[in-house]
């Protein structure tokens, strides 16, 4: 269902904890994929948007009272200064925490997440070749979702970028 919904577009950032070093990158891996999915949202948010008619959009994360002040707080700091690729103007607010048992769109993007998470470990593409075509492209290249390895990696994600 999900990959027949060509009004949808899919952002995420996978990384391969092997390889990500957080002394390097300044944060964590779940702070630098927060910032890299906030990234190109935004940017997404501002290449469909006109003068005349600005899109704007929102994130919404599953509830974890662990992650969701940090989450905001970090939110707040790229709404006050950016993120390092962008400045967030169409992004409204902070993220919307909501529990993904009541909300069928979290289960939604669990679903995509799954997918990409067993492509990627298990080389399994029965539910990856049908969301993965909903990742955000432009002129033909996958901007939308990025797999954060080992440089030599042949996966279809990095093929793709």
């Amino acid at each position: 269902m999900v990959s027949d919904w060509n009004f949808s577009r899919l952002f995420a950032e996978c990384i391969d904890k092997i390889y990500f070093d957080p002394s390097i990158h300044g944060a964590s891996a779940d702070e630098q994929s927060f910032e890299q999915v906030v990234s190109r949202f935004e940017q997404y948010l501002q290449i469909t948007s006109t003068p005349d008619d600005p899109n704007m959009g929102m994130l919404i994360h599953d509830n974890n009272p662990t992650v969701a002040k940090k989450l905001t707080d970090i939110m707040t700091r790229f709404h006050d200064a950016g993120t390092l690729w962008t400045k967030v103007k169409n992004i409204i607010e902070t993220p919307l925490f909501v529990d993904s048992k009541l909300t069928a769109m979290v289960q939604i993007a669990d679903l995509c997440s799954y997918a990409l998470r067993r492509y990627l470990e298990k080389g399994e593409t029965a539910l990856f070749n049908n969301v993965y075509n909903r990742a955000d492209r432009k002129d033909g290249r996958v901007v939308g979702v990025r797999h954060f390895s080992e440089r030599t990696c042949t996966c279809l994600i990095c093929q793709s970028r």
